[in-house]
C-alpha cells in the first residue's frame, strides 16, 4: 500500500504509526502517534483557537496533525498540507481515525475544498505561499536523519508565514532548531508533560507562550551546541549541511554548552 522502505506499526496508545527503514526512524512516538499530535500540537495551539483558523502541516505523513486538528477545532478556515511522499497522502485516509474525520481527508483528496495537499519538498512549496497561518505544524524526521527540514533558513522562509498572532508548533526542542526560531524573531516556548519538555511552540506574540523559555535556557542557545544548520539556497542535501555544520563547530570560539553549564552552577 505505501512504500517497500515503510513499515507500518502499532504505538501504545494503539494509533497507527509508520517506520522508515531507509532512514531507520518511526514517523510518531513509539508511545502513541495520536497522543503525540494531541500533546504536541494541538494543546498548545488551542491558545489561538478563537477564530477561523489557517493552518500549515508540514510534513503531513498520514495526517495525525491534520485530523487531530479537525477533531479539536471547530472553527477552521483551511488546512494546506506539505508531504513530499504522494503515497502517504493517498493513503492516509486509510489509517482509521474517526470515520467522519477519514471521510473528510479522502473527500479531500479527491477534491479539495477544506484540505489543500502539495505534495513536494517543503522547501520548494515555501517559495511560492504567499499567504498568512495562525498556526504550523513542522513535524519532520529528526535533523541527525533530516537536516534539510531544520535549516535556519528553511525556518525563516516558515516564519514569514505566520500571522503576528499565530502559533508556530513542533516536537523539535533542539538547541540548533530553537536558535533558528530565535532569530527569526520568534518568542520561545516549552510544551510541558511531568514537568518535563516535550515540544516547542514559538510566536511572534509574546502572550500566545504560556511555558517560556528561562534565562537559563536561553542562555544555552549561545553556545556551540545551538550553532544552527545552514542550507543557504534551500537545495543543500542532509551530508552537506551537516558537513558545514561541523566545520563551523570546529572554527566557532562560542562556548561549550558543558562550559556554560558549569559557569551557571558556579553562580548559584
Amino acid at each position: 500500500m505505501l512504500t517497500e522502505n515503510i513499515e507500518i506499526i502499532k504505538t501504545k496508545d494503539g494509533s497507527i504509526g509508520l517506520y522508515d527503514k531507509s532512514l531507520n526512524e518511526i514517523f510518531h512516538s513509539i508511545y502513541g502517534a495520536k497522543t503525540e499530535a494531541f500533546e504536541k500540537f494541538i494543546q498548545p495551539a488551542k491558545i489561538i483557537d478563537n477564530k477561523p483558523l489557517k493552518i500549515l502541516d508540514i510534513c503531513y505523513g498520514i495526517g495525525y496533525n491534520t485530523k487531530c486538528a479537525l477533531e479539536n477545532f471547530k472553527n477552521i478556515s483551511f488546512i494546506d498540507c506539505v508531504e513530499i511522499n504522494k503515497n502517504l497522502v493517498l493513503n492516509s485516509y486509510k489509517f482509521k481515525y474517526r470515520d467522519d474525520i477519514d471521510k473528510i481527508i479522502k473527500s479531500n483528496i479527491e477534491k479539495s475544498d477544506l484540505i489543500h495537499f502539495y505534495i513536494d519538498d517543503i522547501r520548494s512549496v515555501v517559495k511560492k505561499l504567499n499567504k498568512k497561518y495562525d498556526i504550523i505544524f513542522h513535524d519532520g524526521f529528526a535533523p541527525h536523519k533530516q537536516s534539510e527540514l531544520w535549516s535556519e533558513e528553511l525556518i525563516f522562509n516558515i516564519s514569514k508565514l505566520l500571522e503576528t498572532d499565530g502559533i508556530y508548533c513542533t516536537y523539535n526542542h533542539s538547541k540548533p532548531v530553537l536558535k533558528a526560531l530565535l532569530n527569526a524573531g520568534l518568542f520561545l516556548g516549552k510544551t510541558l508533560k511531568d514537568n518535563k519538555t516535550i515540544a516547542t511552540c514559538a510566536s511572534f506574540n509574546k502572550e500566545n507562550i504560556i511555558n517560556p523559555l528561562n534565562s537559563y535556557e536561553l542562555g544555552q542557545l549561545n553556545t556551540k551546541s545551538a550553532i544552527t544548520y545552514k542550507d543557504t539556497f534551500l537545495n543543500f542535501t542532509h551530508q552537506k549541511i551537516i558537513e558545514n555544520r561541523e566545520k563551523e563547530l570546529n572554527n566557532s570560539n562560542l562556548i561549550t554548552l558543558s562550559h556554560y553549564k558549569k559557569i551557571m552552577q558556579n553562580q548559584d
